[in-house]
């Protein structure tokens, strides 16, 4: 069986990666702790997407699949001057609440996870890192869609190529 971006797809990580690398440029993506992502925030020059490393989670089983559903915080965040304007700060939140749109939209046209819907609360973050940062967080409960088909194997059903795509050479 010939596995296809299994590097970039077999993980839920590696799904929200690709959904914030999907958004452009201008958009920076960092993946760790709470603590590592302070370190690493004194580095931040543009708007940043910071999925935090899930602490729980829940796997869905049924009789052929396996789908991850990791508790999630995933934080909007933007560099900000030390004892900033509450104006500048406020068009700082309302530019990282526009910068959450833009991931939800990708992230429900992405197809590897149940949409985000409804009511999706969020925090505003300020002098809660070393370095000055202003920001919301979310917290969705994702779910993915395909998971792990446990019939055929381990291996993560997006990750499979058909027999045709391979013979065919793609």
């Amino acid at each position: 069986m010939y596995l296809k971006n299994i590097a970039f797809h077999g993980t839920v990580e590696k799904k929200i990666h690709a959904i914030v690398e999907s958004m452009g440029e201008d958009v920076a993506y960092f993946f760790m702790n709470w603590a590592q992502a302070n370190e690493a925030i004194d580095n931040v020059e543009k708007p940043t997407v910071i999925y935090v490393l899930p602490p729980a989670g829940d796997l869905y089983v049924d009789w052929a699949r396996i789908k991850d559903a990791p508790d999630t915080q995933i934080a909007f965040v933007a560099p900000t001057d030390f004892d900033f304007d509450g104006h500048e700060n406020d068009d700082i939140i309302e530019q990282m609440k526009r910068l959450c749109v833009r991931f939800i939209k990708a992230f429900n046209d992405s197809g590897y996870f149940e949409q985000i819907e409804g009511k999706v609360p969020y925090k505003v973050l300020y002098d809660f890192f070393d370095q000055n940062v202003t920001g919301i967080v979310i917290e969705p409960k994702l779910k993915e869609e395909e998971g792990i088909i446990i019939c055929e194997g381990s291996e993560r059903s997006e990750d499979e190529l058909e027999d045709d795509e391979q013979q065919q050479g793609g």
